[in-house]
């Protein structure tokens, strides 16, 4: 990547927290809103899993109205901690906003209730560009992947996610596919929400705004795979491989291996089988490939908003002095075939005073 990329400011909203910090202090303390219910609007079956973001209206189940609160909530805290640095400045601001695939309860056009939401937070000077991707769970490391190659002409640019599977129709097309883990089931997942954002600068130009960087992108990468998912087709993790592959370059010669794995397993037997396949062909690469971090047991499974809050989970990790290494991957797994995942590094100058610097 011929520019230095930094990640400067973060929001989040979750079940389990409203902004990046208390988002990122619950999942690491292992807080948990995954709670056993039955849903009436679905009849009354065994009880089922879900995670519900606990200041939205319960009564309310269309997941596009939760999206546009939930995605609104975390880009205006991003928005919030870029003011003081960027109140003189009249620029236009990408926001790359990755949202869910096409499925029962979401379709392309509910996408522009969303992007009305986070269109509606842009200032005189601050003019946000929202820029929806439906792609599902690599959404926004694809984002990433595009916003590195995008700062070097535009002084900042803003990435994220937002899902929410809290739609009736939704939850019963989980349900038809046994994917929403209920009482007795063996696999599946607990459905959620969430919305996180990050800000994506050139290491220049933070400097010049006195942006302290969270994170550093070393590299980013996308690919596509062809043996998806609910299909009779065996997945051997091929288009994520070549995805890693190519964000593991960077590192060749490097004399620390990657401490943490940042990822978007949920509980589901087809993504546990496809990472295996990439940590046998890979595992040299990491100190512990099955040393995973993921969101789902606090949050629920939270689909599009995945990557994005998983680049605000690592780079909170560093941020804090909680993280075991100096960098991380991060990868992400769409249904509909597209595969992503990017290495970020802790910054140089993000180490306390006094604090023993990782191997390098």
């Amino acid at each position: 990547m011929g520019v230095e990329a930094v990640i400067v400011a973060a929001g989040a909203r979750a079940p389990v927290g409203t902004t990046a910090e208390s988002v990122a202090a619950a999942v690491r303390a292992g807080i948990s809103r995954v709670r056993r219910v039955q849903v009436p609007e679905l009849g009354r079956r065994a009880d089922s899993f879900i995670a519900r973001d606990g200041l939205l209206d319960a009564r309310e189940w269309s997941g596009a109205a939760r999206m546009a609160a939930l995605g609104a909530a975390a880009l205006e805290e991003v928005l919030a901690r870029l003011a003081s640095a960027l109140h003189m400045e009249d620029v236009d601001v990408p926001v790359l906003v990755g949202l869910p695939d096409e499925r029962p309860g979401w379709k392309d056009a509910d996408a522009s209730r969303v992007v009305a939401a986070l269109s509606a937070l842009g200032r005189e000077r601050l003019r946000l560009q929202v820029e929806p991707r439906l792609t599902g769970h690599a959404s926004a490391i694809e984002g990433l992947r595009e916003a590195v190659t995008r700062v070097s002409r535009a002084p900042l640019v803003i990435v994220g996610g937002v899902d929410s599977y809290h739609d009736v129709r939704t939850l019963a097309w989980l349900r038809a596919r046994n994917q929403w883990l209920e009482e007795g089931a063996r696999t599946g997942f607990a459905p959620g929400e969430a919305a996180a954002f990050v800000a994506v600068m050139a290491a220049p130009d933070a400097r010049r705004w006195r942006l302290a960087p969270h994170a550093t992108v070393r590299a980013a990468a996308t690919a596509r795979e062809t043996k998806r998912i609910h299909t009779d087709d065996l997945n051997l993790g091929e288009g994520l491989t070549a995805a890693v592959s190519e964000v593991l370059a960077p590192l060749e010669g490097a004399r620390a291996a990657v401490a943490c794995v940042h990822s978007d397993l949920n509980g589901e037997r087809y993504r546990s089988e496809e990472w295996g396949f990439v940590a046998l062909r890979l595992g040299a690469a990491f100190h512990d490939a099955s040393a995973i971090h993921t969101p789902v047991s606090s949050c629920g499974e939270v689909g599009a908003a995945t990557g994005a809050l998983n680049l605000v989970l690592c780079a909170q990790s560093w941020r804090r002095r909680y993280a075991s290494g100096p960098r991380a991957l991060l990868w992400g797994s769409s249904e509909a075939g597209l595969r992503a995942a990017a290495l970020l590094e802790e910054p140089l100058s993000g180490n306390e005073e006094g604090a023993k610097p990782w191997p390098r």
